[in-house]
């Protein structure tokens, strides 16, 4: 079955940008022909974390992949605390935002017993979503895939699809711009990421200018993290009649 894919990626809580961009892309969620697929990183750093939510519960035509900023919330409804990083992070604001302005106190401490509803349900849509989403000729994923050591050099590992929770884990928070030049790729597939903003891509790619935040297509590897927090742009790949596995 083929289907037209729209991709996004670390919207961080920018409902509005990334309502706007898919509005612009001519997505229509009530098209069966159409399908999203969010490579991760749906909260923190933006304000509208609830309208994201909201938004990727009612689609039915769906990929949703798991960024390394799920993996922190779930760190988080596991332990109880936060730490630095999830200030610097705007976890903070997405926790109040999601549990109330008093879920948290002066220590760090969340008390999630007064909507422990909301709770479920956060934690259950990121325990849906995937490490990875393949179709015919393209895999998406949220940084890059699982990758092992050689004699010759860093490969990504040939059991990827079947690696451990934490070896995705690991490959969430690796930056597509460290595996460009270093890593091979996947035969036949091009690889489609987000996590690391495009706007790195000048590095490998003289001709982009070094602001330049659009889609990134390079060799074997498409990026599209626009870094929406900072640049306030969302960028949306579009990828005609693609065979779904």
């Amino acid at each position: 079955m083929k289907k037209k894919l729209f991709v996004v990626s670390d919207v961080h809580g920018h409902y509005t940008l990334m309502k706007e961009a898919l509005d612009r892309a001519g997505f229509n969620p009530d098209n069966e022909e159409h399908f999203l697929v969010c490579c991760g990183d749906y909260f923190d750093r933006g304000t509208e974390n609830y309208q994201v939510l909201k938004y990727m519960e009612r689609l039915k035509n769906k990929a949703l992949l798991r960024g390394n900023h799920e993996d922190m919330l779930l760190e988080i409804f596991k332990d109880g605390y936060i730490e630095e990083h999830n200030v610097h992070n705007g976890t903070v604001e997405t926790l109040q935002e999601f549990f109330g302005k008093r879920c948290m106190n002066e220590f760090g401490e969340i008390d999630f017993s007064g909507n422990t509803s909301m709770l479920d349900r956060v934690e259950e849509f990121i325990q849906q979503t995937t490490d990875y989403f393949e179709t015919e000729h393209y895999v998406f994923t949220h940084g890059w895939l699982p990758t092992k050591e050689t004699v010759q050099g860093r490969i990504i590992h040939p059991n990827w699809r079947t690696l451990s929770k934490a070896s995705w884990e690991d490959a969430r928070w690796d930056k597509w711009i460290d595996m460009y030049e270093t890593c091979d790729r996947i035969p036949g597939k091009t690889i489609v990421c987000g996590h690391y903003p495009t706007i790195f891509a000048s590095w490998v790619d003289p001709s982009r200018g070094s602001r330049n935040v659009d889609i990134f297509y390079g060799n074997g590897v498409i990026v599209i993290d626009a870094g929406t927090a900072t640049t306030g742009k969302v960028n949306v790949l579009i990828i005609e009649e693609e065979e779904m596995l």
